[in-house]
Order: structure tokens, then sequence, then C-alpha cells
């Protein structure tokens, strides 16, 4: 900027020495015989009248030519100061614009030095960390990984370096820096190409048998990733039904992307799997949509009893679907679903509501056969559905055993009630002591509600005993 000032000052001097001089030089140009008779009188009487007219009339053009001439030399001297004003304002503007790319210039190079001087810094560090990369000291490789992350050098020529440093560092034991390293490795790769780091990670997921401690953090990654390929991999993992599958299930649910695959789940999944799955739908924390249970869950050919009685105790999921599916896998197998019709029943004993979408489903789906096949051996669930009696379902079953309680009681077992009403004896005096049962739908055993007796893990009502005895008497 002082140079700036000084070469205005110099030039603004410099045009008005040269304008001076201009006017100078026009100057005494202009005074130099400027000294003209206005008028010429001649004394005497030689000279006419006429030619006193002519001389005048001489002196009066010569007068016009010397004021024309005057004219066209101040107009010469506008022109000549005009140029000079051109001239300069060219050279000034040279000069200035000169002046300020030199600025322009000096600003950039003032800008680039902190650049430059990180550029040396991040250049020097880059060098150490990469061989740092190679040490067997833990700390060092997390020092080094951590500037790297940060490092502006670093770049995707680095990439398969990077690579190899990751596939060792698997190599090492697992330490307090183990999972920081492989975090810091992963976070610098998918800043570099992230599409080759998640192939990369599955990759190794694929080769590799899957270690929870080592493995789990790479599944973060996959989980968040949302192109085709990799939701491809996660199906297949879920059908696997192994740890892997497990820790998916519940990364999905923690990033909220759990019903992308909760159909998924319920159509193709076994075991823990849809266990967990089930489980997490339970809470609302997860926010799992549990819609159209039914649909998905019956086009599967098989499901383990836990899991149907996991669905059978949702609280969310739609009764009327709970019963569907209930007595859609009882159907297909009703020796393996015994126990999930039983706890179905008991769990919608006092839901007047349920047991009449329990019958209406049951006509609609044409199962009345199979039940009243269920409930001829289990007579005492027949109970719950008192307003339901005359259903075909239950009159069947209820006939079935009554027969069956007269041959079992009297023509085998010749039983009889002892006097005190709190036992009953058969024929060869082996005792039975008198209690309250109902089926249970995981052991077995009778649990109080009907009173009777359990003879071969078969309930007799005391009922029917009594019954049985006042016709005898």
């Amino acid at each position: 900027m002082k140079n700036i000032r000084w070469s205005l000052v110099f030039s603004v001097i410099s045009v008005v020495i040269c304008v001076w001089a201009v006017l100078i030089v026009l100057y005494l140009f202009f005074t130099s015989n400027n000294i003209v008779p206005a008028q010429v009188h001649v004394y005497g009487k030689e000279l006419s009248i006429d030619a006193q007219e002519k001389i005048n009339n001489a002196i009066i053009s010569n007068i016009e030519n010397i004021y024309n001439r005057l004219i066209a030399n101040i107009q010469i001297s506008i022109a000549l100061f005009s140029i000079f004003l051109i001239i300069f304002s060219i050279i000034f503007g040279m000069i200035y614009f000169s002046k300020i790319r030199d600025s322009e210039k000096l600003i950039k190079d003032i800008q680039d030095t902190p650049d430059m001087f990180f550029d040396q810094f991040y250049i020097k560090q880059y060098n150490e960390n990469m061989i740092k990369l190679l040490s067997q000291n833990h700390v060092q490789r997390n020092d080094a990984l951590n500037k790297l992350y940060t490092n502006t050098i670093i770049s995707s020529n680095d990439y398969e370096t990077l690579q190899d440093v990751f596939i060792k560092e698997f190599g090492y034991n697992t330490s307090i820096y183990f999972h920081q390293n492989i975090n810091s490795i992963v976070s610098i790769m998918i800043k570099l190409d992230y599409s080759r780091t998640i192939s990369f990670l599955i990759d190794i997921l694929h080769k590799n048998k899957y270690d929870h401690m080592k493995h789990y953090h790479l599944l973060n990654y996959i989980t968040s990733d949302p192109e085709d390929n990799t939701k491809t991999f996660i199906k297949n993992q879920l059908l696997n039904d192994t740890q892997m599958s497990n820790q998916i299930v519940s990364l999905l649910a923690s990033n909220r992307l759990l019903n992308d695959y909760f159909s998924h789940i319920l159509e193709n999944c076994h075991g823990s799997t849809l266990q967990t799955a089930l489980s997490m739908s339970y809470s609302d924390i997860w926010n799992i949509e549990t819609d159209n249970f039914f649909e998905y869950i019956t086009k599967r050919e098989d499901i383990d009893i836990e899991n149907l009685q996991l669905i059978i105790s949702h609280k969310t999921v739609d009764i009327k679907e709970i019963i569907s599916i209930t007595l859609y896998f009882f159907y297909k197998n009703n020796e393996k679903f015994t126990s999930s019709i039983n706890y179905l029943i008991n769990s919608i004993c006092e839901n007047e509501n349920a047991k009449e979408i329990f019958i209406q489903l049951s006509e609609e789906m044409k199962y009345q056969e199979i039940l009243q096949v269920f409930f001829s051996k289990n007579e005492h669930l027949i109970s719950y559905f008192s307003k339901y009696r005359d259903n075909c379902i239950f009159l069947r079953a209820s006939s079935e055993n009554k027969e069956k309680h007269v041959i079992f009681d009297i023509k085998e077992k010749e039983l009889k009630i002892s006097k005190d009403g709190k036992l009953v004896i058969d024929k060869n005096g082996v005792e039975y002591k008198i209690g309250q049962y109902c089926y249970s739908v995981f052991t077995g055993s009778m649990l109080p509600v009907k009173t009777g007796i359990i003879i071969d893990n078969t309930f007799v009502d005391i009922e029917e005993l009594e019954k049985i005895k006042k016709e005898k008497s």
C-alpha cells in the first residue's frame, strides 16, 4: 500500500509539470507579435477615402485572423491537455492495477502460509504414524490411528494398507484398545471409500467364524447400511439362527430398523432368532409394528412351542389374530401344539369376547372336528365355555367323556369315595386325595379349578363319582 501511495504522488506531480510546461509554451507562442493596430489614421490629403477604407479593412481582417488563430490554439491546448490526462490515467491505471495484483498475490501468500505450514506438519505426522501402524504396541497403534483420522494427507492410495492393518489387528488378542483401534480403522476406511468398506466388512464376516468379542462392532456398520446387497446378507444371516443373527436382531431394533425385517423373521426365521424378535416386540420402546401377524406367521411350515406361546401372550397383537394363529398351527400338528391350545384357552377364560371369537373362528376355519377330539380329552376346559355348551364342539366332547369316566371309574378301578369325603379309594385300596384341578399348559399336571382326583395323569371329576354312587344306591 505504501508503494501504491508513492506511485500515485509521482504520477500526479509528473502530469502537473507536463501541463504547466505546455501552458507556458502556448503562452509564449500566443504573446509573440500580439501588437496589432486597431485603426490607422493617415494625415494629409494624399490618400483618398477609398484607400483609407481599404487599409482599415485590411487591419480588421488581420485582427480576425489573429482571433481565429487564438481560438484554434486554445482548442489545441485543450486537446493536448485532454491527451495528457488520458496518458496520465492510463499510466496511473497500469501502475495502480499492477500494484493491486502485487497486493493480491501478497495476501494470497499470507493466506497460504498456514496451509503450507500444516501441510508440512501433516506430512511429517503421516510418515510417523504409518510406521506406528506396524507396531506391536496397542497404545502406539491407537495413537497413530486417532491422528490419521484427522490427517488431511491420507488418501485412497492408502486404502489397501489400512485393510492390511485391519486384518492384522484381528490377529492380536483383545485388549482395552482393540475395539477403539478397529472402529478407528473402519472410520478412516469409510471416509475414503464407503461402499468398498461395507463390502470388505461383509467379506470378513463371511470368511471367519463369528466371534462376538471381535466382530460385534462390525455389525453396527452393516446393519445401518441401506444397500440391497447388505440387506440380502442380513436376511441370510437371520436364517442361520446363530449368535450373529441374535446380535443382528438387537442392533436392528436399536437402530429402529427391525420393522424392515420383521415380516421376514416371522415368515422364515426359527428358534432363538424368532424368539428374540418376538420378545422385543413386547416392549413399546422399540416401536415394532405388530400388524398382520397372521398373514406372515402362517406362511411358515412350523413354529416352536415357546414362540407360539410368546405370540399368545402378546398384548399388542389383536386377539383375533392370536386365536387364528394358534388354531392354525394346532390344526397342522395337534399333538405338538396341545399345550399351546390349552395355554390359549386359559389365557382367554375370563374374556367373553375372546371366547366368542374362538367359537366363531373354529367354525369359519372348519376346525370343529379336531377341537371336539381335543375337548373330549380335556373336558375340564369346557367349563370355561358355559355360554356355548350347546355348540357341537362341546356336546360331543361332554358325551364322550361321560361315557369314558363311567367305564374308567366303575368297571376298571371300582372307585369309591371315603366316608369323610376327602379321599377316593380304588379296588386295590390305593387312596387318591380329592382336590381342585385344571390342565396345565406347561407340565401336564392339574391346577386348582375343578374338584376331582388324578389317576395315571387322568382327571376324574368327583361330581360324576357322586352321581354314580347315588345311582348304585
